[in-house]
């Protein structure tokens, strides 16, 4: 592969300085709005805001020139809080402050520049390494960088209220956050047998949706169907497919109008349902070859399954309880149910979160819709009326 994941996530750091830096005026002035606000609700705090953005104010003008490594960035807030303040940030103050330096960041680029209308995913990304690096909660380096990637992705495809702008995001979402360069999401129908396209990420989204191919002629694709099947496992361990030579695997009509060479096909699925949705083909570009590292696989694979959950949503795939009445029964995403199951386990927020690969608000988020949908109180309550109602066991 061109470059690996974590080479692909520092650029993105990278890219999100960049692009702080190119509206600097305009941020600062965004700053300033706010911190004349907090000066009056905020006082004991303020100093907090005023470390954060003075500092980001004078690192923008270093790493945008090249004199500062995006990670001597980070390295040197952990450094420069301790010398100020000579005690350890308290998270949820110090959260509250980068949140808003952050909203301010997304106002400034919501009319300039495309997926900014609610959260541009590199600037959500630099300040939750700004978050993590302040509270010691990692490193500057990219150690786990698929548990990254994979909870950017889920927070960016979250926010998907229908079908088209599910498959959109899960699109965006794959060559955004992962090293490729183009993406093509299909569903599979008539049970596994046909690829139908849904849409297409760098690439004529027309001549993808144009696309109805039998499975059969996949070779490899319909092996690895065939086998699970077989075999009956659900479709719970369907791996990413990496194929170095697509002449081999693919119509040759594909094969021109793409100009395919080497590619990576990844299932959409939803292992709680034991079902297979689709799939996403992903590659470098036109006519370019790629080696894999086998390390971008657990992040394909959690791209792939939350792809699934999402679109499941959205495609008929209801949980209906037919002991309830109809006037009572509620429809749960597979995610809904997970969360469920988690709380009824005792898990806390931070235990989900971590379990899923979520943020902690994303978690919250869930939770409060939760109990909206199940008219409950708390969450002992959501676990207990779940359990009633057959939802889980």
């Amino acid at each position: 592969m061109s470059k690996s994941l974590n080479d692909h996530l520092r650029s993105l750091l990278n890219h999100a300085v960049n692009l702080l830096s190119d509206y600097q005026h305009d941020l600062l002035h965004e700053w300033k709005l706010t911190l004349q606000s907090l000066q009056y609700t905020k006082k004991k705090t303020v100093a907090i805001f005023e470390f954060v953005s003075d500092f980001l104010d004078e690192s923008l003008d270093s790493v945008h020139q090249g004199k500062t490594d995006i990670y001597e960035m980070l390295t040197e807030i952990q450094s420069r809080w301790y010398a100020t303040f000579k005690r350890d940030p308290e998270p949820e103050t110090l959260i509250f402050h980068l949140n808003l330096l952050e909203n301010s960041a997304h106002k400034v680029l919501k009319s300039r520049i495309a997926y900014s209308s609610k959260l541009h995913p590199s600037i959500h990304y630099l300040f939750s390494k700004i978050s993590e690096v302040m509270l010691f909660q990692t490193g500057p380096e990219l150690k786990n960088a698929w548990k990254d990637a994979v909870i950017l992705f889920n927070e960016w495809i979250i926010r998907s209220q229908n079908f088209r702008e599910s498959v959109e995001n899960i699109c965006f979402g794959f060559g955004y956050f992962l090293p490729f360069e183009r993406c093509a999401l299909f569903r599979f129908a008539n049970e596994e047998s046909v690829g139908v396209g849904l849409f297409g990420h760098h690439i004529n989204n027309q001549e993808i949706q144009a696309i109805a191919e039998k499975i059969t002629n996949i070779p490899v694709l319909n092996k690895s169907i065939v086998k699970l099947k077989s075999q009956g496992h659900e479709m719970k361990n369907f791996q990413p497919i990496y194929i170095p030579c697509a002449k081999t695997e693919f119509p040759e009509q594909y094969l021109k109008k793409f100009d395919l060479t080497s590619l990576i096909i990844v299932p959409v699925y939803v292992p709680e349902e034991g079902k297979i949705i689709g799939g996403v083909v992903l590659d470098q570009g036109p006519g370019k070859y790629f080696t894999v590292d086998s390390s971008l696989f657990p992040a394909l694979m959690k791209f792939g399954q939350s792809s699934g959950e999402l679109l499941l949503r959205f495609i008929g795939a209801e949980i209906k309880k037919p002991e309830m009445p109809m006037e009572n029964a509620v429809s749960l995403s597979p995610r809904e149910i997970e969360i469920i199951k988690l709380l009824a386990d005792g898990a806390s927020t931070q235990e989900a979160a971590s379990k899923l690969y979520l943020s902690e608000y994303t978690v919250r988020d869930y939770i409060s819709n939760i109990m909206k949908r199940l008219k409950a109180h708390n969450r002992t309550e959501v676990a207990v009326k779940a359990i009633r109602m057959g939802i889980i066991e």
